[in-house]
C-alpha cells in the first residue's frame, strides 16, 4: 500500500454539515422616531453535523435558530463565518449545485406551495428547472415515496389536508435527491397525530436515502424522537450540545435543564413542573457581555455577565458556564 492511500484511509472524516463562526446582525428600529439599534439574531455559531446523522437545534423564539438555518441552506448570508456541505463551500457553489446539496422544508406548507400550481408540477418543479427528464413520472414517483397518492398529481394545495401539503413539500425538497435536509418547525401546523405520520416518514426517508438533516423544533419531545444530537441556542450564542439521550436525561447549562425541566408530562394529573426563578427575560439589545442567560440564571453571580462563559468539555458533549459546580449540586 502506497503513502498516499495510507493517508487518505486514516485522515479523519470531514463532517457533512459545518457551520463555522456564523454572526448575522440586524439594525432594527423601535419606533418611527427611536434609534436604530443592533441585534445580534446569531452570534458566533458553530455546528458540525457528521453524515447520515442528525442534529436537533432547540431554543425559545427569537433566539436565532431560523436566522441560522436561513444561513445554512443559502439564503441569507451571513456577515462573518462560512457554510460548508460535504467539504465544498456552499456560497461559492452555483446555484445549480447548491440547491442539489441541501434543501429546506419549512414550518408552512400553505405558505411554502404556490396554490395556483397543481401537485404534480410544484413537485416537479425543481427538475424542471435545472433540467431533469421524464418530470412527472419522478414527481409521482416521489408522491408515492412520502404517502402522497398519485390521484393528488392534478390537485391544487387547496385541496390537501396540512399533512399532505407537508408531504407534498418534503417530495418536491427531496427529489433532486440532495445530502442534506434542514427542517424548520415541519410538523408544529400539524395535529398531533399527522406530526407523528410526518416524523416517521422523515426518519424513514433519512434512512432509504442516506440524508443528513438538522431538525428545527420548540417540541423537545419531536426533537428527542429524531436527533442524534442536540445543540441548544439562546440569543444568538449556542450554550450546549450533546447526544440526545445525554441532554435529555443530564442537561448541564441552566437554560439547558430549564427547557428540559418544563417538558410537561403526558400523564393526567401528573403537577407542572417546578422551575427556579432568576430574573425577567433579557432584552436582546441590552444582552449582557457574558453569559446571555445571566439575567435569568438562578444560580449567577454578577461576574456571569461581566466576561464570557468558559467551555466546559466533557466526553461528547460541551457547554458554556460560568458555575457548572453550582448548576449539577
Amino acid at each position: 500500500m502506497t503513502a498516499p492511500q495510507t493517508a487518505q484511509m486514516t485522515a479523519p472524516r470531514q463532517p457533512m454539515i459545518h457551520l463555522r463562526d456564523l454572526r448575522k446582525t440586524y439594525s432594527v428600529r423601535q419606533g418611527m422616531f427611536g434609534k436604530p439599534k443592533e441585534l445580534h439574531a446569531v452570534d458566533g455559531l458553530s455546528l458540525e453535523v457528521p453524515e447520515g446523522t442528525t442534529l436537533g437545534l432547540v431554543g425559545e423564539s427569537g433566539c436565532g435558530k431560523s436566522t441560522a438555518m436561513s444561513m445554512a441552506v443559502g439564503l441569507l448570508r451571513p456577515d462573518s463565518g462560512s457554510v460548508s456541505i460535504g467539504g465544498h463551500d456552499l456560497y461559492a457553489l452555483p446555484v445549480a449545485e447548491r440547491v442539489r446539496l441541501i434543501q429546506p422544508v419549512f414550518q408552512n406548507p400553505r405558505a411554502a406551495l404556490n396554490p395556483v400550481r397543481r401537485i404534480g408540477d410544484l413537485v416537479g418543479q425543481p427538475l424542471r428547472l435545472h433540467g431533469g427528464r421524464d418530470i412527472a413520472r419522478k414527481a409521482r414517483e416521489m408522491m408515492d415515496r412520502v404517502g402522497l397518492p398519485t390521484r393528488l398529481f392534478d390537485a391544487y394545495p387547496g385541496e390537501l389536508s396540512g399533512g399532505q401539503r407537508q408531504r407534498a413539500a418534503i417530495a418536491r425538497a427531496l427529489i433532486l435527491e440532495p445530502k442534506v435536509l434542514v427542517c424548520d418547525e415541519p410538523t408544529s401546523a400539524l395535529d398531533v397525530s399527522v406530526q407523528a405520520q410526518v416524523l416517521n416518514l422523515l426518519l424513514e426517508l433519512k434512512r432509504d436515502m442516506q440524508l443528513t438533516m438538522i431538525f428545527v423544533s420548540h417540541n423537545l419531545a419531536v426533537v428527542e424522537h429524531v436527533s442524534d444530537r442536540v445543540a441548544v441556542m439562546y440569543l444568538g450564542r449556542k450554550v450546549e450540545e450533546a447526544p440526545a439521550p445525554a441532554l435529555f436525561k443530564t442537561p448541564r447549562h441552566p437554560y439547558s435543564r430549564m427547557l428540559v425541566g418544563a417538558t410537561l408530562v403526558p400523564e393526567p394529573g401528573h403537577p407542572l413542573p417546578a422551575q427556579p426563578k432568576g430574573q425577567p427575560p433579557a432584552d436582546p439589545f441590552l444582552a449582557p457581555m457574558g453569559c446571555r442567560f445571566a439575567p435569568r440564571c438562578a444560580f449567577a453571580q454578577p461576574s456571569c455577565a461581566e466576561r464570557p462563559a468558559p467551555a466546559i468539555t466533557e466526553p461528547a458533549r460541551s457547554f458554556w458556564c460560568h458555575r457548572p459546580e453550582a448548576v449539577t449540586a
